[in-house]
């Protein structure tokens, strides 16, 4: 996950630093820069391949270093940072929200670590104004982490501490509208006391917590090898059971699709594939593509010598096998990686001047019904087994959307086409019982279309039209309306059919609305 070192550059940080060693003074800012060096030197160890932007603000904000991989140029920066005025973390958080989604758009979980002085600079009527024009939560998932530079017995931090959890608290909520509802919340990390080591060790924790590596396996029938998965995956949550689903430690490669078979499903997050570094190679290169098999036949005891076992190039990698076979024959490698969970292998080059090539793993939503074009992920296997001469791989055939019985396909590209669908079934729910058939058939559209596009919370968000609807009819109303509409939005919103397309909403059978109705 991208991060963005937020770092308060006002008056109060240039405050010295009282220490019973007078052979060297520091102020909040010159501890402040010792533990965001600290952070870099963490992630160039164990994260090297993470995009860091460094912003400075005080009553006004400056990207001092936009986002990069080279830490070297946020160190370079730190020294000459300028002062400012005062605090206002509200204009900061506002800047950085605009460069997030300028650079990374709204699905991409995001980090922001905000080193301040503990001090919000007014009473508690401020702070309240301050909560008040927050730009939280935003529209990407986002963890915010707080580091004050302060002693945790200041009388500042006291007051400044609702203000910060605050903060945290709204950044969490942000990740219930991104892709992922069950990423980790952010936290605030004080010294032990306003030093140096203090500050360091503060930051130092921050990374343990929230920068992990993420090492598993990945095996392909008799072949294995370990890997990182970057960025560390998060758990999910399956929106129909609301059931919690982690990764396993274990990736097992279980069948391979064509690009074109497979098609586009939705996934709620995509993952670099990195081999383990050998001993002597370099543990930052991953560009699958410079690498050379070893060829069939040769024999490894006699020809590979100490420099080439020092050159990650000739160490063989089931990585490397992989990404050479997926890239030349257009396929794509179908993975477990958990309980009813699955995700999809694929070769990706990186659009930049490197134009380094690695495997890229994309998470699909958990659940069988995860790409509705394939049926159930369950029931995958080679065409062979029970299939007639002329079904391919995979044996169910794709389904349209667009055509059968749902009707033509739903065009959503602008909001009024939307908009014009859903009033089309409103105005078919205001016509019950005559338009009951309409009112069916436009549902069905509509929930097809939104679960093929993975926008399954406009179902609940019809279904609650519909119960208003319910409840607005007038007292002579045919009983029977009300007993539809309460079935219909019932049925959108059935968790057991939530995600699957094939299924069809049908209306409350007649001999049940009879029976039903006050007598």
């Amino acid at each position: 996950m991208p991060t963005v070192i937020l770092i308060d550059v006002s008056l109060s940080m240039s405050r010295p630093v009282p220490t019973p060693d007078t052979s060297e003074s520091h102020t909040r800012l010159t501890i402040a820069a010792a533990a965001i060096n600290t952070f870099l030197d963490y992630l160039s160890a164990h994260a090297k391949l993470e995009y860091v932007a460094l912003v400075s603000f005080s009553s006004v904000y400056e990207v001092a270093v936009p986002f990069t991989r080279d830490f070297d140029n946020i160190r370079n920066k730190l020294p000459l940072l300028e002062e400012g005025d005062k605090t206002c973390i509200e204009t900061a958080l506002a800047g950085v929200n605009q460069l997030i989604l300028t650079e990374w758009g709204y699905q991409t979980p995001m980090q922001i670590i905000l080193v301040t002085d503990g001090s919000s600079g007014v009473g508690a009527i401020g702070r309240n104004r301050i909560i008040q024009a927050l730009p939280l939560p935003t529209s990407f998932p986002l963890k915010i982490h707080v580091l004050p530079i302060v002693s945790p017995h200041d009388p500042c931090l006291q007051q400044a501490m609702p203000l910060y959890q605050k903060i945290v608290e709204l950044a969490s909520s942000s990740n219930n509208n991104g892709s992922n509802g069950n990423m980790s919340r952010g936290a605030i990390y004080c010294p032990d006391q306003l030093t140096v080591p203090a500050a360091i060790a503060a930051m130092t924790k921050l990374c343990e917590q929230q920068y992990q590596e993420f090492w598993c396996s990945l095996k392909c029938g008799q072949l294995e090898a370990r890997v990182q998965l970057f960025p560390a995956p998060q758990p999910a949550v399956h929106e129909g059971l609301g059931a919690t689903y982690t990764i396993t430690h274990q990736l097992h490669v279980i069948g391979f699709l064509s690009q074109q078979e497979l098609g586009t499903p939705i996934a709620i997050s995509k993952h670099l594939v990195i081999p383990q570094a050998q001993a002597g190679s370099n543990p930052g290169r991953e560009n699958y593509g410079s690498k050379t098999p070893t060829k069939e036949g040769s024999s490894t005891d006699s020809s590979t010598t100490e420099e080439d076992m020092s050159d990650p190039s000739k160490i063989p990698n089931i990585c490397v096998l992989l990404h050479g076979a997926l890239k030349v024959e257009g396929m794509s490698a179908v993975v477990a990686v958990g309980a009813d969970w699955w995700g999809t292998l694929s070769a990706w080059c990186e659009a930049s001047r490197a134009r380094r090539s690695c495997l890229l793993l994309s998470v699909l939503r958990p659940g069988a019904a995860a790409a509705p074009s394939l049926g159930p992920l369950d029931q995958l296997g080679p065409a062979d087994d029970g299939a007639t001469p002329s079904e391919s791989f995979p044996v169910r055939t794709q389904v349209s959307y667009g055509a059968g019985a749902g009707g033509a396909g739903c065009a959503w590209a602008r909001p009024h086409a939307l908009l014009a669908d859903v009033q089309k079934v409103l105005r078919h729910a205001r016509k019950l019982p005559d338009k009951t058939q309409h009112l069916y058939k436009e549902l069905n559209r509509l929930r097809r279309a939104a679960i093929s596009l993975g926008f399954s919370e406009l179902l609940s968000c019809v279904g609650g039209a519909l119960e208003r609807e319910c409840a607005a009819l007038a007292g002579a109303a045919p009983p029977e309306a009300a007993l539809q509409l309460a079935h219909a939005a019932a049925a959108l919103r059935d968790p057991r059919t939530a995600l699957d397309v094939k299924h069809t909403l049908t209306p409350l059978p007649a001999t049940y609305n009879a029976a039903a109705m006050p007598h």
